[in-house]
């Protein structure tokens, strides 16, 4: 998994709230699958923006990560609304002891999806179905900092995929009844200062201490001054699978 630093948490948070995420890329399809009396499990739910978009949706969200910082950032926010149905754990998946739902929803989470095993779990762990995203192919122009990484001798991961088209012939040999569409969204970074701006796109690309001087040189063909603060923009291209059992 990798490690955010501790600023990593509330750029996210900001990120989410700026471009309305995941109401705004994947709720209408997560919407489709949930009634009232509904429990929903968010895997993989980090600081939680989906577990709290759900909330009116359901009777109850657990949210389950390994992250016990992000289950702190949410554990935070739900007592600043006085969310009540929402059940954290502090979980891996799969997970130690069986865990059912009536719908399972995985966005962005690779390493719950990396094998067959770990898809056979989710599907029976949903008692109607769910809904993962995951990183879709992209080209080299529409990879983010794709330069700036060659610059530095990063190796790019242009055209990588977390093979969505695995993901849903696997819930499909399961049984399932799936469908498949393709997000593209913006979702950039609101930042304070270049400064910040250095040190998240330096987390961002995987960057050496040694490199960021030279990140720094190139800050401001990576950023948008607005409103007297900046923004990272950044495309994101994914896969959105409902299944239905």
């Amino acid at each position: 998994m990798k490690k955010w630093p501790q600023e990593a948490y509330k750029w996210y948070r900001e990120a989410c709230d700026l471009f309305d995420y995941p109401a705004g890329s994947y709720g209408k399809s997560i919407k489709a699958l949930i009634t009232e009396g509904d429990t929903v499990m968010d895997l993989g739910c980090g600081i939680g923006a989906a577990s709290l978009m759900i909330t009116p949706w359901c009777r109850r969200v657990i949210a389950l990560d390994q992250d016990e910082d992000a289950l702190r950032c949410l554990a935070d926010r739900v007592r600043e609304t006085g969310i009540t149905n929402i059940e954290i754990m502090h979980e891996s998946w799969p997970v130690s002891a069986p865990v059912q739902a009536d719908v399972i929803i995985a966005l962005h989470v690779a390493l719950a999806m990396n094998s067959l095993a770990n898809l056979k779990l989710v599907f029976e762990s949903a008692n109607k179905g769910g809904f993962i995203a995951c990183q879709a192919p992209v080209s080299r122009q529409d990879e983010p900092f794709c330069e700036l990484k060659e610059e530095l001798g990063i190796t790019p991961s242009y055209e990588k995929c977390d093979n969505g088209c695995h993901i849903k012939g696997a819930l499909e040999a399961l049984g399932a009844r799936v469908s498949c569409e393709k997000h593209v969204y913006e979702f950039g970074q609101p930042l304070n200062t270049l400064e910040e701006a250095v040190r998240f796109i330096s987390w961002q690309i995987g960057a050496e201490d040694s490199m960021i001087p030279a990140v720094n040189k190139r800050i401001e063909r990576y950023t948008v001054k607005t409103g007297g603060k900046y923004l990272v923009p950044i495309k994101r291209q994914c896969c959105g699978i409902t299944f239905v059992k």
